[in-house]
């Protein structure tokens, strides 16, 4: 597919994991990508592979619990590239703890990153779209935001916040030609989840044993495959969807 010539696609949380997959993914059907991120050195590769598979790259250092910083990330990205179609606003923080566990700076920080970096994001992005005549943003929710889970009190209440936020903005920027959806993965295999195991104490073989159990696929998601749903929502062939929350999790929902 080439869905994406001559569009420019910010990605947060770009230089690693989904962010990376998805970064390539809309390079390889012709996007010229922005990749967002504190990572130096990761970023800049991920903005050179862009090149290599298709698209071209930038990288721009990103903190997005940052005000500023954000602010002048996307008015260089509007500068440099002339406009933003779509952003997929993908970068996000997980700790484990229970509500006794997770001390108020933890809290803090995973609720900044994770929605209130969101905002600021979108928040900064919306103008320029606005003035381009529309866009798609698409944002990174996650299965934990649909249902509880023991011992991650404020990543889940984080991603719950991320899936309403999608449908408020979806409704607010209709108007405006911006379709905003959440993805949502299940397990996917980047390291993201590390925290989580380690909090459990959970070996390489507790993990299988839980994916066996929990997931029908009886496998975990690869980056790429939350990729490929991202890039579909951000395309014209999702042009009639907004406000929408597509879970990407092998069935896990399934048994919930």
């Amino acid at each position: 597919m080439n869905r994406f010539p001559g569009k420019v696609v910010a990605v947060t949380g770009g230089a690693h994991g989904i962010g990376r997959a998805t970064a390539l993914r809309f390079a390889s059907e012709g996007a010229s990508v922005a990749v967002l991120d504190v990572r130096d050195g990761e970023g800049e590769e991920v903005a050179a592979e862009c090149g290599r598979a298709g698209g071209t790259g930038r990288y721009y250092n990103c903190d997005v619990t940052d005000p500023g910083a954000v602010a002048a990330a996307v008015q260089r990205v509007a500068a440099d590239l002339k406009t933003i179609d779509v952003l997929h606003a993908n970068a996000g923080r997980l700790r484990a703890g229970t509500v006794l566990e997770t001390d108020l700076d933890e809290w803090s920080r995973i609720l900044s990153v994770n929605v209130t970096g969101m905002y600021l994001v979108v928040r900064e992005t919306v103008p320029v779209m606005r003035s381009g005549g529309g866009g798609a943003i698409v944002t990174t929710g996650s299965i934990s935001g649909l249902f509880g889970e023991p011992a991650l009190t404020a990543y889940t209440a984080s991603k719950a916040a991320v899936v309403n936020m999608t449908r408020s903005l979806a409704i607010d920027l209709a108007p405006a030609g911006i379709r905003v959806n959440c993805v949502c993965p299940g397990w996917v295999d980047t390291g993201f989840n590390d925290p989580q195991f380690e909090h459990d104490q959970m070996t390489g073989e507790d993990i299988q044993a839980l994916i066996d159990r929990t997931v029908p696929m009886r496998r975990q998601g690869e980056p790429e495959e939350m990729a490929a749903a991202v890039a579909f929502l951000a395309s014209s062939d999702a042009s009639y969807i907004t406000g929408q929350t597509l879970v990407v999790d092998g069935g896990l929902l399934c048994h919930v």
